[in-house]
């Protein structure tokens, strides 16, 4: 029996360390701007004080929830951006902490901050070293909004990073053969190219050793007489194949590409441009955003959906526990059927442990989505396909990615959202979104790359 001399002893220890704890907290709340406070519950619910290392996802999360709490997160300032979440009370927000920022390292944080203040985007990269995949998370991340607009700052920054020439000439005719910016009156010389490039592997003591794929092409275009017989072997000298044949033959080519070099290079670097471009920075500003700092603080990329016309509602619209539609009887045990309807949005973290996505709605925060742990198993993994040479090339990352828009159908319990189907009902538990229309309807697909690779 626990004595009364313990229970109070226990209870006055307690109930001090709570007193101080509450007197603390009205203190701060009485003489404090509010944003202190909510400075230091998102750095704590983030992790980014005890964690080394950033778990984006739980930055995200916490971040969306509390924004959902009427909270409001600045995006990052290349000038005023510290380490951690920052109070900005002249603003009264909270200024995104670059610690938080995706893809960037701390050696890097502190160069930039060391290296402040930044007049332009030019200055910032002749200050810091920051490679691409840096300076591509900055830009979308809205750091370098304060000179001007950040399309155009990126336009700016990938017309660098693409690398443009600043002349043609016949060493570049493989670059604008593969980019198709070639007409088809050199088909040709496209063939001898590639016939050229080939020959290099047959090279031997100054001379190529032509088998019967190789001697086939040679004899129906070039002169046979030029050949020789090495040790049994057909060949051709390399000095003879150049100048005799292939100079001849690309004569044609050099000319086109001479008369025509100002065109090309504006098509080709164009084209490098784009490249560029469609790889690290596609999608819209909301997108970048996400993919940056996991929080849309312009529009959810969903915000003009049909939602009517997609069968999708809102999570909190949703009765917090799920409405019995039937009930059927197994063993003697009365099994339950609920009504199960649709929510959408962005992933933005994900738990293996426990099969669960916290998904970033338009109008209703952050909520987790709890599936079966062989349904999340399958939509979870990264799908690879072996090349020829051996390596692996990723088809297509899990559907639970950072920044994957989904639609998921299931039902509501309490906070959760848990994904379900039954056979009669007339959708999967869980879509992809791979666009958005115009009259903003979906296209989505429930099928792996695999399954829709299938033949």
């Amino acid at each position: 029996m626990v004595t009364l001399e313990y229970y109070d002893s226990f209870s006055k220890i307690h109930s001090l360390a709570y007193s101080f704890i509450g007197l603390q907290t009205v203190y701060l709340a009485t003489y404090f701007n509010p944003v202190y406070w909510n400075t230091a519950c998102l750095r704590v619910d983030s992790g980014l004080e005890e964690d080394a290392s950033s778990n984006y996802g739980k930055i995200a999360a916490a971040v969306g929830n509390i924004i959902d709490r009427g909270i409001k997160v600045s995006l990052i300032d290349i000038n005023r951006s510290k380490y951690l979440f920052e109070p900005d009370l002249e603003n009264g927000t909270i200024l995104y902490g670059l610690k938080a920022l995706n893809g960037v390292g701390g050696e890097i944080i502190q160069q930039i901050i060391a290296n402040r203040p930044y007049e332009s985007l030019e200055d910032f990269m002749n200050k810091t070293k920051c490679n691409k995949t840096v300076m591509i998370s900055l830009i979308k991340s809205g750091a370098f909004d304060q000179f001007g607009d950040r399309i155009s700052i990126m336009r700016q920054y990938i017309t660098l990073a693409s690398e443009p020439k600043k002349r043609i000439t016949m060493q570049n005719f493989n670059g604008l053969n593969e980019k198709g910016l070639l007409p088809d009156s050199l088909n040709f010389e496209k063939r001898v190219f590639r016939f050229n490039k080939a020959l290099r592997k047959v090279l031997q003591d100054d001379y190529y050793y032509l088998n019967d794929n190789y001697y086939q092409f040679y004899q129906e275009f070039f002169d046979v007489d030029l050949l020789e017989n090495i040790n049994g072997q057909i060949a051709i000298k390399k000095s003879t194949w150049k100048t005799k044949c292939y100079d001849k033959v690309m004569a044609k080519a050099k000319k086109y590409i001479t008369e025509n070099k100002d065109e090309l290079l504006k098509k080709l670097n164009d084209s490098l441009f784009q490249e560029v471009w469609n790889k690290y920075a596609a999608g819209s500003i909301s997108k970048w955003e996400m993919d940056s700092l996991g929080f849309y603080y312009h529009e959810h990329e969903l915000i003009n959906v049909n939602g009517y016309k997609e069968g999708v509602k809102e999570f909190r619209s949703l009765p917090p526990a799920p409405i019995v539609d039937y009930c059927f009887k197994r063993n003697g045990i009365e099994i339950p059927i609920f009504e199960t309807t649709r929510i959408m949005g962005t992933v933005i973290a994900k738990d293996d442990l426990k099969s669960s996505i916290s998904l970033l709605t338009i109008n209703s925060g952050v909520v987790t989505v709890k599936f079966n742990r062989d349904y999340f198993a399958k939509y979870n993994k990264r799908i690879s396909e072996v090349m020829p040479d051996g390596t692996k090339k990723v088809r297509e990352p899990g559907f639970f990615t950072r920044g994957t828009l989904v639609v998921v159908n299931g039902f509501r319990r309490g906070d959760m959202f848990f994904a379900k189907a039954y056979k009669k009902t007339k959708s999967h538990q869980l879509y992809k979104i791979t666009a958005i229309n115009k009259d903003g309807s979906l296209e989505m697909t429930n099928k792996r790359w695999d399954e829709r690779n299938d033949n």
